[in-house]
């Protein structure tokens, strides 16, 4: 294998230099970055509905699991609905389009061109596994405010082993050996996550613009596996030899929430029985990518800055990896998705930062009223204590038994106690509660329609009066929806692209996907990496919600009821056999297509895999050859060779 990094041996004054220049860079970003953490946390906390747990609801709990009735604070999980439906509307814009990444050419590139782009991307997307990167991607910029998303050209090398019985060269006897296989796996565009807590930009720009920063970083957490892939690959020199006397813990990640429970990948890196192994069972560092000036950096005599990648531990004394970049792109492998549209923010909000007042009142609203309702629900007297026992009343449950004094033998016993009348002064909480309701909806432009919940109130709604409600709500999450195509979809697109063009080298068949499977006759297309040369650009998002399927269906279900009142020169305009598959396809049906009747033009004969209908007489085909005789084929005599043409074998 190539190999693709510097050597740097770690005792070198280059590798020493560079190890301060990246240490100088991180610390300015992770200071930076440590001022989100907060906000981060309380993010967490709110879609996981969290409420910290004080001394008073410590001892409810108590109570409570000893038997007794006895409540604690509630959160209102409205900052979670919130971004669920926000979520829904844009994973909905985003992937209900197919393919999800559509191009148009750029400076004149054919049909076919973008056909076979198409279909290679929409192959990577499925094969890639990239869906449910997609989906974390929105996510996280609902949550957090940003979602961070890195691409790379993945090329898979699979080794399996086996047990395969084979003569031994020396007795001559069978014997099981110890094979190993190696194959090449799937080769493209891959995707994964980064968590906001592990990306750092250059603080000196923006978020949405740290394209342009000097560099970034990516916390890794990487086992000792996947470090020997890499290694295999090229991608790291020999210093992993020396990992294990840099192992360090994830001390600079930040005050993650302890709510959400995360993989710990810091337990048992070297275990108590692995003290002599000579590495670890893993190691925690950072890829670093920055764009520098080789002859400054000591790393060539280049003059103009590039991009290079640089693989060190954490505790920033040991780089495995130093490597230029190698992408035609020349971008940092990551794309940023923010969910507020805001220009000079270092970083942008996240939804249940927005909703924190709304939040914060709702619950209050909510828990004082059910604190008022239970302190009506208990009984509260004021008593003589000379007339009545009082362990007695502070005891007493359902079905009380209260005892008298024996001074208080054969008095009224109305007068020895007395009830404590108690109004529910918090009725209007709830009322109070549908109002902040109210304005979350106006904050975001997430109304009950869009949340899936239709609230009538006291007036019955019209279906106008919904459908306009809903619209503009629709509205507010359309530009939401393009401004994330802009930002993140369209340059993520882009590397795809790009990407496929500067390592794609075989030529495989991919299915047709889009408008193309109708247009086209085959299902099938041969894509080469001469076939997506050019320009290429992501048709953006419109940012609408799909059209009611079901709608479109009945609509198009009345067109093709009334062909015969349609003039001439409309109905025979089109191809209605097409349009019945695709109605059919678009109501649900998705294998409508293998009942389908291929018609043959007269002399052209069927092809080898094509079986004729039972009773029907297939045309004779020439007479029979010299040794061949006659057979009998359901209803219908043919000869031999003419079965062959159907399928059938001599």
């Amino acid at each position: 294998m190539p190999k693709y990094t510097l050597a740097l041996p770690k005792e070198s004054p280059l590798h020493q230099r560079i190890c301060k220049k990246i240490e100088a860079r991180m610390n300015l970003s992770i200071q930076e970055q440590q001022k989100r953490h907060d906000k981060w946390q309380e993010a967490e906390e709110r879609t996981l509905a969290y409420v910290p747990e004080n001394e008073l609801d410590a001892a409810r709990t108590r109570k409570r699991d000893a038997g007794e009735p006895k409540y604690t604070t509630i959160q209102i999980p409205y900052s979670f609905a919130v971004l669920m439906s926000a979520h829904t509307y844009w994973t909905s814009v985003f992937f209900a389009r197919s393919p999800i990444h559509q191009f148009s050419g750029r400076h004149g590139e054919g049909e076919m061109q973008i056909q076979a782009m198409e279909a290679l991307i929409s192959y990577q997307v499925d094969v890639g596994q990239m869906m449910v990167p997609y989906y974390i991607w929105l996510y996280d910029s609902g949550k957090y405010g940003h979602g961070v998303l890195c691409s790379y050209w993945d090329r898979q090398k699979l080794r399996y082993g086996s047990l395969v019985e084979m003569d031994d060269p020396a007795s001559g006897r069978p014997a099981l050996w110890q094979a190993t296989q190696e194959i090449e796996g799937y080769q493209g565009n891959s995707v994964f996550n980064v968590s906001p807590w592990d990306f750092y930009n250059d603080p000196r720009k923006s978020l949405k613009e740290f394209q342009k920063g000097e560099f970034c970083a990516r916390r890794i957490r990487m086992s000792w596996n996947d470090t020997l892939r890499r290694q295999d690959l090229g991608y790291f020199n020999k210093n992993i030899d020396s990992l294990k006397d840099h192992h360090a813990t994830e001390r600079s990640s930040g005050a993650m929430s302890t709510v959400l429970e995360r993989p710990a990948f810091d337990k048992l890196l070297i275990g108590d029985n692995e003290k002599d192994d000579k590495h670890p069972a893993g190691w925690i560092g950072f890829e670093f990518y920055v764009e520098l000036v080789p002859r400054e950096w000591g790393l060539g005599k280049g003059s103009y800055p590039e991009k290079w990648c640089f693989s060190i531990t954490e505790d920033f004394r040991l780089i495995v990896g130093a490597s230029p970049m190698g992408y035609v792109h020349c971008q940092y492998p990551f794309d940023v998705l923010e969910s507020e549209i805001e220009g000079y923010g270092s970083f942008t909000r996240g939804i249940p930062e927005i909703m924190e007042p709304v939040q914060n009142t709702v619950d209050w609203l909510v828990n004082t009223h059910f604190f008022n309702v239970r302190a009506s629900l208990n009984n509260q007297f004021l008593v003589d204590p000379s007339k009545i026992v009082i362990k007695d009343a502070q005891n007493s449950g359902p079905g009380f038994i209260w005892r008298l004094r024996p001074e208080a033998y054969g008095t009224d016993l109305a007068k020895m106690f007395m009830q404590i009348p108690v109004q529910d002064v918090t009725r209007a909480h709830m009322a109070d509660f549908q109002a902040m309701l109210g304005v979350g909806e106006r904050t975001l432009g997430i109304n009950d329609q869009i949340m899936g919940s239709l609230n009538t109130g006291s007036a019955r709604k019209t279906a106008t009066e919904v459908r306009t409600t809903t619209g503009f709500g629709v509205n507010r999450q359309k530009t939401i929806c393009e401004f994330m195509s802009a930002q993140g979809f369209g340059p993520h697109a882009q590397k795809l692209v790009q990407n496929s063009q500067q390592f794609y080298s075989a030529e495989q068949k991919f299915r047709r996907v889009g408008s193309f499977i109708y247009d086209a006759g085959e299902a099938f297309m041969s894509v080469s990496p001469a076939d997506i040369v050019g320009f290429f650009d992501l048709v953006p998002v419109d940012g609408m919600m799909p059209i009611d399927r079901m709608a479109q269906t009945n609509l198009w279900k009345e067109l093709m009821a009334g062909i015969r009142m349609m003039p001439p020169q409309v109905a025979m305009s089109y191809d209605w056999a097409k349009i019945f598959g695709w109605v059919a396809m678009l109501g649900g049906l998705r294998n409508i297509n293998q009942f389908k009747v291929q018609v043959l033009p007269p002399g052209v004969a069927p092809a080898g895999n094509v079986v004729p209908l039972r009773g029907v007489q297939p045309a004779l085909p020439a007479p029979a050859a010299e040794g061949r005789s006659p057979v009998s084929f359901g209803n219908s005599a043919s000869t031999a060779a003419g079965l062959d043409s159907y399928g059938a074998q001599e």
